[in-house]
């Protein structure tokens, strides 16, 4: 049975107290040094935290005192291997291939193999590492990290849906259940896991879930939700730029283009080299009808980021409009050079096109039409090909 010590310290360590749980498993080896559980879980806490030396010395005091324990095999394994070891990955494999195999020795060869890139030999490894520990939260959460590496969102969805139905008090596991939902185009499920994330997430993660939040909710047009997330940042980091910038958009959705050209004003005074920023104030000049002046913030903003697709395709909207359509095909080009997967630029460079080549008008805006996740950029180019009567 666990010494006292050791139980508390697993206590704390499943309440994501790691400093706590190291001060209790050290009680208890001050008492007694050869405390099997007491070393065992100190290992597993300083693993947690990614002290690979302290790790290290602790599993080597432990295979001291007992050294057929195979978890600790494992872990030292695990731990040379990723120092540099070549046999300690052997070790580690054969480990792992034992009949008697346990948890720990399955997982971290999934673990190490992952960090390799062997994304094959770790899907392996954890669907082993579930067999014996079917309760465990951990191999789903990086099978679903495989398959999102491998842009499979269904098998991503499946695997953070698992881990967060065994750990559902764990904001991460709904946090990549909600950007899975984000690849897989499901918005309205996106929310839904990023809200459930927000109930228990502390810290980093919760500034994580709080951003993604917010850009879920502009995708699906919730004003209120959004400027009420946005707000939440302000308070928790007032003065970081993204977040000024964030709320400006959040501002230019309302409605409320005033409110967003000053906060976007502001955002550009701090970081005057941030072109996203510059772009950003360009589109409220461009709504509130400051026409000179959304030109002359498109004009610095393709200057300072030439390939992106965003800037140059709202300054060629006004060459067009100004009848320039020789320099709009030449700011086309190149960025459809750099993004030649772009729809909104093929359409742009369709219509800039169109006055002096219909045939080249004609290719680019079959491009755009096949090419457009946008059903706005598909019926434009639809129309604009019966135009040109392709």
């Amino acid at each position: 049975m666990a010494s006292r010590y050791a139980q508390e310290g697993g206590q704390f360590l499943q309440q994501g107290q790691p400093g706590e749980a190291v001060k209790s498993f050290q009680k208890g080896l001050s008492i007694d040094p050869k405390d099997v559980d007491c070393l065992m879980g100190l290992v597993r806490t300083h693993l947690s935290t990614g002290a690979a030396r302290d790790a290290e010395g602790a599993v080597t005091r432990l295979l001291q005192v007992q050294p057929e324990n195979t978890e600790a095999q494992a872990h030292l394994a695990m731990l040379k291997a990723q120092a540099g070891d070549p046999v300690a990955l052997v070790t580690l494999k054969a480990l792992a291939a034992a009949p008697t195999a346990g948890y720990f020795e399955r997982f971290n060869l999934g673990t190490l193999l992952s960090e390799r890139g062997d994304l094959d030999g770790a899907k392996a490894a954890f669907e082993a590492a579930q067999v014996v520990a079917p309760q465990s939260v951990y191999p789903h959460f990086e099978l679903g990290r495989i398959a999102v590496q491998r842009k499979d969102t269904k098998a991503a969805v499946e695997h953070f849906q698992q881990a967060a139905a065994l750990a559902p008090q764990e904001a991460l596991p709904f946090l990549m259940l909600s950007r899975a939902h984000a690849s897989n185009g499901a918005v309205g499920l996106a929310i839904s896991a990023g809200v459930q994330a927000l109930e228990h997430a502390q810290g980093k993660t919760r500034l994580a879930v709080l951003q993604d939040l917010f850009r879920l909710y502009l995708l699906a047009n919730s004003q209120e939700a959004a400027r009420r997330t946005i707000l939440e940042l302000r308070q928790i980091d007032p003065e970081r730029i993204q977040y000024i910038h964030l709320q400006g958009l959040s501002a230019m959705l309302a409605g409320e283009l005033a409110e967003a050209k000053g906060l976007f004003q502001d955002a550009l005074r701090r970081a005057p080299n941030q072109w996203d920023v510059r772009h950003s104030l360009a589109q409220a000049h461009e709504a509130l009808g400051e026409r000179a002046d959304a030109r002359r913030l498109l004009e610095e903003t393709v200057v300072a980021a030439p390939n992106e697709p965003g800037p140059t395709n709202d300054l060629v909207r006004l060459l067009m409009g100004d009848q320039d359509h020789a320099r709009a095909r030449v700011l086309l080009e190149r960025v459809l050079a750099a993004n030649p997967q772009d729809a909104l630029t093929h359409l742009n460079l369709a219509r800039a096109t169109q006055p002096f080549d219909r045939a080249e008008a004609t290719r680019h805006a079959k491009q755009a039409q096949s090419l457009g996740e946008d059903d706005l950029v598909k019926t434009q180019a639809a129309q604009l090909l019966t135009e040109l009567g392709g």
